[in-house]
């Protein structure tokens, strides 16, 4: 499944579980709200009926109280006002027997709900009030309930999609990496394999002398250590990038190890010369920074008669500059040179060499740059790595 597609999907999933999860305490809260509102209606019931007692007592029955004292057994009903209200008060009697007790009835869609307070078997008092008001109460808080339902969905819904963004993306890139991997792959060994299948097809296609044999077997080997080389470096790009390298540091002299790459490096059309410093001292891992200067090296060398290596001290940094005398990179390249495949310079060789750079000196906790020289003349490439600590 495309981690665009898994996306909404988790999002969605984890809205759902978390909208159920705090469905619970949302329905207890409702259900305990529920019985506030239907408890604040029964008090008023109980209230009305203590002051229909109390007027029993006094001999003043309230006016407007929608009461009436009821006597199952002589089969009559004597309302305290004028109404036009039919309630089943003899059979709401019977059912009560000898305890209070709680009733309702509709009548032309309105809704009342009663209190019955039994003074002997047969016989009581019962008062009503209208219960529209409750119901309308309770219609609201279901109202309000479905929209707080709906705010924690789509809020939740909302922070699935960002969280599952945040989980996916370690695997969108794990992704991203390994077809870059066999594009870069494909990329790599596309060349040296033509090398090869043209260099064998003309050997195999009519006999020929020893030394052509030698010569098509000769570019045949190159060809293939061409492409052992590309996918080493590229195997080792990964390795870097993924974190599967790490440099073991120790306190290493920049300006020594320039000295051996000069004498180390030694390209047919190029001179490599490391200038004298001062002792520098970084740490680093030793082979790790000698592949990491020897690729600028014979990269620069490839476009250059001379190359130049300089060392320094730049306040927590050591320094190494290479500079050339070549035609310099391509300027709508120069932002992107250390990104893989990258051809700085018509001369220039497309590749990983200088990716590879890139991720030794971030490993190292340093920076690389590059620049173009004065003049339109030669280039610099410069590795920052810190200090070795003293």
């Amino acid at each position: 499944m495309r981690t665009r597609r898994l996306r909404p999907l988790l999002g969605l999933l984890f809205a759902l579980v978390t909208t159920a999860i705090a469905l619970g305490p949302m329905l207890l809260w409702r259900h305990e709200r529920a019985d506030t509102i239907r408890a604040a209606l029964d008090q008023r019931l109980v209230g009305q009926m203590e002051e229909v007692l109390h007027g029993e007592l006094t001999g003043i029955r309230p006016a407007d109280s929608l009461t009436w004292l009821v006597n199952v057994d002589d089969g009559w009903a004597d309302p305290f006002t004028d109404t036009v209200l039919e309630p089943p008060l003899f059979t709401w009697i019977r059912e009560a027997g000898g305890s209070a007790d709680f009733r309702e009835f509709e009548l032309d869609d309105e809704r009342f709900r009663g209190f019955i307070r039994p003074t002997s078997v047969g016989q009581g008092y019962v008062t009503l009030a209208e219960a529209d008001a409750r119901d309308d109460d309770l219609a609201a808080l279901d109202r309000r309930l479905a929209a707080m339902a709906l705010g924690v969905l789509v809020a939740s819904g909302v922070l699935g999609v960002v969280l599952s963004g945040l989980s996916i993306s370690p695997m969108r890139r794990l992704m991203g990496d390994q077809q870059s991997f066999l594009a870069d792959a494909a990329h790599e060994m596309r060349t040296p394999l033509a090398v090869i299948m043209a260099s064998s097809s003309q050997a195999l296609a009519r006999p020929r002398s020893s030394e052509e044999y030698v010569r098509s077997l000769s570019e045949i080997r190159s060809a293939a250590e061409r492409a052992a080389t590309g996918v080493n470096e590229m195997l080792d790009l990964v390795r870097f990038e993924s974190g599967q390298t790490m440099p073991r540091v120790g306190p290493l002299r920049l300006d020594l190890l320039a000295e051996e790459i000069a004498a180390a490096v030694r390209p047919d059309d190029a001179e490599i010369v490391a200038e004298p410093s001062d002792p520098v001292v970084v740490a680093a891992d030793m082979a790790l920074l000698r592949q990491a200067i020897e690729n600028v090296v014979r990269n620069a060398a490839r476009r250059a008669s001379r190359v130049e290596m300089l060392t320094r001290v730049d306040r927590h940094d050591g320094v190494i500059e290479v500079v050339d005398d070549g035609p310099g990179f391509d300027p709508a390249i120069l932002p992107r040179v250390f990104e893989r495949y990258q051809r700085g310079d018509r001369r220039g060789e497309a590749g990983i060499g200088l990716a590879i750079v890139r991720a030794i000196a971030t490993a190292h906790g340093g920076s690389v740059s590059a620049t173009n020289n004065g003049g339109g003349v030669g280039a610099t490439v410069t590795i920052r790595i810190p200090l070795a600590r003293t």
